[in-house]
């Protein structure tokens, strides 16, 4: 899913844009909270309400830059046996419990108990949050998002994450795995170009499908046994 775009110096000059915008949005929401506090300290509750907003924007910055570390640090994997039935169900659980962000119904299919990857666990791990995540933020609570996985007959693994969202516009979808591409709900974020980077990493795809107003389904498709050496 490249981008259209045809012209090096206006793809840099974009991506520089884009990252500007997503770390001012959040410092300018500070700094407004912070301003407010000023003509609210005669009002306890006021302030409590304000210092909370300004710590939820501060923690919006922070994420955006883990997410920015993540997506330009080398990936440095560390191979194991890792049972998918086993992964699936303790995502089901950080989801359900609120663990990773407000809790969503993330209900996952029956999965063959003696399927298993040689993967580096915690980068599976975060592929997949961050398919999750999105399906999350762009589906209405209870969100009713469905996770599966199951062999392929050429030796991968696929998971497959469909939600019942509003789904993704072509325009949109065609960049869904670039950097900093502004999502349908409007915010901009590397989720899906970090999913994306650590798959290909280990040899294996992320796909996207949408249909508006009817949902989203992303596939992500490893080889049972990672090789490196292969990734693009």
């Amino acid at each position: 899913m490249a981008d259209t775009r045809d012209d090096p110096e206006a793809d840099r000059e974009w991506l520089v844009n884009q990252i500007a915008h997503a770390l001012r949005t959040p410092i300018f929401a500070a700094m407004v909270q912070t301003e407010a506090l000023h003509f609210r300290v005669n009002d306890p509750q006021a302030v409590i309400k304000t210092a909370d907003a300004l710590h939820g924007q501060l923690q919006r910055l922070s994420q955006n830059i883990d997410e920015m570390l993540l997506f330009g640090r080398p990936v440095r994997p560390s191979f194991e046996r890792v049972g998918v039935a086993e992964l699936v169900a303790s995502l089901v659980n950080r989801y359900s419990d609120g663990d990773r962000q407000a809790a969503a119904e993330v209900a996952a299919d029956e999965i063959d108990p003696a399927l298993a990857g040689h993967w580096d666990r915690n980068a599976v791990i975060v592929i997949l949050e961050r398919i999750l995540d999105n399906a999350v933020q762009h589906t209405d609570e209870p969100h009713e998002i469905r996770l599966a996985a199951a062999a392929t007959p050429d030796e991968m693994v696929e998971f497959i994450v469909t939600d019942r969202g509003a789904g993704i516009p072509p325009e949109i979808l065609k960049k869904a795995l670039l950097p900093f591409v502004p999502q349908h709900s409007g915010r901009a974020g590397l989720g899906l170009a970090i999913a994306d980077k650590f798959a290909r990493f280990f040899g294996g795809r992320i796909e996207i499908e949408s249909i508006p107003g009817l949902g989203t389904t992303a596939r992500c498709i490893l080889p049972m046994r990672a090789n490196t050496t292969d990734a693009q």
